[in-house]
């Protein structure tokens, strides 16, 4: 068992809803639901990829995962890794979380994570496969009022482009390509409702590497399925037990030089049995799109229907 020590930084953002805005339209009760269910969309995929990326980080030193030896060094924050199985038929590892605070806003995360190596000698071939099982992963927002989500199933994560780690390492820089998918994920939030979770989607990874513990990372997050002549991101039941898709107009950004919680880029569209919520990344207090790191936020739309009722409404949310 090996102590990691640092987080991993968080792939797009952890809660469009921690600092308030501007102007609702239309002051409808309905709009709480609305809110709710961006928050849950936001958190369950921010949570996702932060968890990628922590997989990639232990796996880039795990030996029996990578064309390299040498000894291991693992770093994430308020884990150990059970590496003592990475020389199987089957390469295996487990990350146990061990609910310390960790980051900045804070979270506590809990629970087991198993990696396995289920196609290809090592991650990193082209083509090759990572079946990733979630065991009770708990993820708490200290400054949520402690709000959580809780993860179980499986996702699998597939290396599209061939890395060359003797180049990686001589040149200190990394481009892939991982396709992502999950059928049978299950989230459970603070007040005990759970909602079915599939999702769809391909990441550009771009990494410079300065040291171990010092580099630049950045990825654009894209949906990679078509339903109804979409490009569908994610799909399932929402905690209200009704269905949604979520739809990938522009493809997120983010990375290092501005933040992770602050992409550059980005537009969604949620869609639930009786409200539609679309989200645009990176504008100005007046809701424009502009580019850089001197972004406030997001802009946020939602229409609602039920039965004969019809609101609608937009606000500017502050990235915090």
């Amino acid at each position: 068992m090996k102590f990691v020590k640092s987080m991993a930084p968080a792939f797009l953002i952890l809660t469009l809803l921690l600092s308030s805005c501007i102007k609702p339209k239309d002051d409808y009760q309905e709009k709480d639901d609305v809110q709710q269910h961006n928050e849950d969309v936001n958190n369950t995929k921010s949570e996702s990829d932060n968890l990628n990326t922590d997989i990639n980080n232990v796996l880039r030193n795990a030996n029996g995962f990578q064309k390299k030896e040498g000894v291991a060094a693992y770093d994430i924050c308020g884990a150990t890794v059970d590496d003592s199985h990475q020389y199987d038929a089957i390469p295996t590892l487990y990350i146990n979380f061990n609910g310390a605070s960790c980051g900045n806003p804070a979270r506590k995360r809990s629970g087991q994570v198993k990696v396995e190596l289920i196609a290809g000698n090592r991650w990193g071939d082209a083509n090759s496969k990572l079946r990733v099982t979630h065991i009770n992963y708990k993820v708490v927002f200290v400054n949520l009022n402690n709000h959580y989500l809780v993860f179980n199933g499986t996702k699998y994560l597939t290396n599209l482009v061939a890395v060359d780690w003797v180049n990686v390492y001589l040149t200190g820089t990394l481009n892939t390509q991982v396709r992502e998918r999950s059928y049978d994920m299950t989230v459970q939030f603070e007040n005990g409702e759970t909602e079915s979770w599939n999702c769809a989607r391909l990441t550009d990874v771009n990494l410079s590497y300065q040291s171990a513990t010092n580099y630049n990372y950045s990825v654009t997050v894209n949906a990679d399925t078509i339903i109804n002549g979409k490009n569908i991101d994610s799909w399932g039941t929402t905690r209200y037990n009704t269905n949604f898709l979520t739809e990938m107009i522009v493809p997120w950004k983010s990375g290092t030089t501005c933040g992770w919680l602050r992409p550059t880029q980005g537009k969604y569209r949620s869609t639930t049995d009786n409200f539609t919520i679309t989200a645009t990344a990176s504008v100005d207090q007046n809701g424009n799109v502009v580019s850089g790191c001197g972004a406030y936020g997001y802009f946020l739309e939602w229409q609602y229907t039920n039965g004969g009722n019809t609101a609608s409404g937009d606000l500017v949310i502050n990235y915090f």
